[in-house]
C-alpha cells in the first residue's frame, strides 16, 4: 500500500449537557418560523420549519436524551407552536428496537437478506416499520399538523401514505453528542452553493474515475447526453447522487413528469472497490470487483465477504426488469454527503439503536459511500413484483471510502477535473465560495472538516495493511483505550 499524504486525525469534542439550558441555544438556532402555506422542501439539513399554531409529533427512540428533548420542545413552542408530543417505538408497534454495535459491519449484507437494506426500508432509524405505524397513528390523531421522523432515507415521507404532506424531516437527535454538531446549523445558502459548484462539472463529464488510498479504483464512459441527464438528477441536497444508474432510476424520476419512459444510464462502471467500513459498521478489508456494472467476484471482507458472495451465487442468473443483463448486484450508489460538520460519534457507537449505528460518518462532507445491489428501473411497483415473483430481497449495501478522489474528464478535452481531492471538497477552496462564507463568519473555519479519520499508514502512523485493514474494529478500539481520536 502506497504512503499518502492526507490530513490527520481530528474530532470535535462536545460536552455532556448537565441541563437543557445547555442545548437550548442550539435548539433555537434550527428553527425557522414558516410565514406563508407552504414549508420548504425536506433536505438532509434538519431544521424545524414551524407555523404558528403547529401541533408537532417528534418519533424518537428510548434512549432519547431528556435535555434535548426538553430543549427542542421549549424552542418549538416559543416559535408559534401550541404543543410538541415525543412518540416511542413501543407506542408505535408494541416493542423497542434491539441494540447495535458498529463492531458487526457484516449486519448490512443480513439486513439485505431480510428486505430492511437502505432503499427499501420505511425505518432507517430501527427497521421496525415506524414509518407505517406514524401513518397509522396520525389516522387515530388528526390534529397533528407536522411529524418529525426517521433519521435519512427517502422513503419515510412516503411511509406515511395520506399524511405524507405532515412530514416536516428527519429527527437524529436521540443522541446529545449528534445534536450538538454544527453540522445543524451551517448555513443553508452556503451549503447550497457548493453543492451546486459540486453537481456542475457532471454535465460535462465524458469519463470518469474513482480511486481512494484503500484501493477503490472505477472507472466508466458516458455521451454527451448520457452526462446532460446524470446532472440533472444528480441534485439531493444533502446527499448528492454521483451514480449516473442510481441518479437516473425509477426511484426519482417518477416525480418528474416526462422522464420516467427515458431508460436508465448504465455507465459500465469497471473496476474495484475496496474499504472496511459501512453504515453498520466495520469489517476487515473487502475488494469488489465490477465488470460493466455487474458484481463479478469478492475478495476478503470476513463474514460480510461470505455473505456477500452466497448472495452473489445463490442470486446470479435473475436479470432485474430493465436492466441489460443478467446479475443480481450491480454498481448502482455512489453518493456524496455534504455536511461540512459532521463526524463519527463515539458515544453510542457500541451501544446503539439505530439499526445502523454507523450511519451518520457518511454524511461528513467528502466522504463517498458507495453501493452495488439494484434500483428501480422504471417503477417501484414493477420492481416490487419481480422481486416478489422471485423470492429476491431489494435494495443495496455499501463500502465507506474516507479519502477518495473523484475527477472528470471534461467534454472535448484532456483536461481532468477533481471534484473531490483525497477527500476535499474542491468547491470549498473556489473563491466565490469563500466569499459567500465571509457573510457569516471566517471561511477558514467554516470550510473545514471537524472530523477526519485514522488511517494508519495513510495519515497517521503504522502500517495499513498490518494494522487496520484485517481488523479495523481492534485498531480503532485501541485507539479509544489511549483517548485517541477515531
Amino acid at each position: 500500500m502506497s504512503m499518502y499524504n492526507f490530513p490527520e486525525p481530528c474530532a470535535p469534542r462536545y460536552k455532556k449537557p448537565r441541563s437543557f439550558e445547555d442545548c437550548l441555544p442550539h435548539a433555537r438556532s434550527m428553527i425557522c418560523k414558516v410565514t406563508g402555506t407552504e414549508r420548504p422542501s425536506i433536505g438532509v439539513a434538519t431544521r424545524f420549519h414551524i407555523k404558528k399554531g403547529d401541533q408537532v409529533l417528534i418519533v424518537t427512540v428510548p434512549d432519547q436524551d431528556k435535555y434535548v428533548a426538553e430543549a427542542v420542545k421549549q424552542a418549538i413552542l416559543e416559535s408559534g407552536a401550541e404543543k410538541v408530543d415525543f412518540i416511542y417505538p413501543q407506542d408505535l408497534v408494541g416493542k423497542d428496537p434491539q441494540h447495535y454495535s458498529v463492531a458487526d459491519g457484516w449486519r448490512e449484507a443480513e439486513l439485505l437478506e431480510e428486505g430492511k437494506a437502505s432503499g427499501t426500508a420505511t425505518d432507517l432509524l430501527t427497521g421496525l416499520g415506524l414509518g407505517e405505524a406514524a401513518g397509522r397513528y396520525l389516522d387515530e390523531h388528526p390534529e397533528y399538523t407536522i411529524v418529525f421522523l426517521d433519521v435519512a432515507g427517502g422513503n419515510a415521507k412516503r411511509a406515511l401514505g395520506k399524511h405524507a404532506e405532515k412530514f416536516g424531516g428527519y429527527f437524529p437527535f436521540n443522541n446529545w453528542e449528534w445534536f450538538l454538531s454544527r453540522a445543524h446549523t451551517f448555513p443553508l445558502e452556503l451549503w447550497q452553493a457548493i453543492e451546486k459548484k459540486l453537481v456542475e462539472p457532471l454535465g460535462k463529464a465524458a469519463d470518469v474515475r474513482i480511486t481512494d488510498p484503500e484501493g477503490t479504483h472505477l472507472e466508466f464512459s458516458l455521451t454527451p447526453e448520457e452526462a446532460k441527464r446524470w446532472e440533472g438528477y444528480a441534485m439531493l441536497h444533502g446527499h448528492l447522487i454521483f451514480s449516473p444508474l442510481h441518479a437516473t432510476s425509477g426511484e426519482y424520476r417518477e416525480h418528474r413528469p416526462g422522464t420516467l419512459d427515458a431508460p436508465m444510464v448504465f455507465p459500465k462502471v469497471t473496476g474495484v472497490l475496496a474499504g472496511t467500513s459501512n453504515h453498520c459498521g466495520f469489517f476487515p478489508r473487502i475488494e469488489t470487483y465490477f465488470d460493466q456494472d455487474r458484481l463479478v467476484d469478492v475478495r476478503g471482507g470476513g463474514e460480510y465477504g461470505d455473505r456477500i458472495r452466497k448472495i452473489l451465487d445463490k442470486n446470479k442468473d435473475i436479470q432485474w426488469p430493465g436492466y441489460p443483463e443478467r446479475g443480481y448486484f450491480w454498481f448502482c450508489d455512489t453518493a456524496l454527503c455534504t455536511s461540512v460538520g459532521a463526524f463519527r460519534r463515539t458515544s453510542d457507537m457500541f451501544d446503539s439503536l439505530w439499526i445502523y449505528p454507523n450511519l451518520l460518518e457518511r454524511t461528513r462532507a467528502g466522504v463517498f459511500h458507495l453501493g452495488f445491489g439494484s434500483r428501480a428501473s422504471r417503477g417501484e411497483e414493477e420492481f416490487d413484483a419481480y422481486a416478489k415473483e422471485h423470492n429476491l430481497p431489494r435494495g443495496h449495501i455499501h463500502v465507506h471510502n474516507y479519502f477518495a478522489t473523484f475527477e472528470v474528464r471534461i467534454q472535448g478535452s484532456r483536461n481532468w477535473y477533481k471534484i473531490v481531492d483525497k477527500g476535499w471538497i474542491s468547491a470549498m477552496s473556489d473563491p466565490d465560495i469563500r466569499a459567500i462564507a465571509a457573510k457569516y463568519g471566517l471561511p477558514d473555519k467554516l470550510l473545514s472538516y471537524d472530523w477526519v479519520p485514522p488511517l494508519p499508514g495513510i495519515n497517521c502512523d503504522g502500517d495499513y495493511l498490518k494494522d487496520y485493514a484485517p481488523n479495523p474494529m481492534a485498531y480503532l478500539k485501541s485507539r479509544l483505550e489511549k483517548s485517541q481520536t477515531i
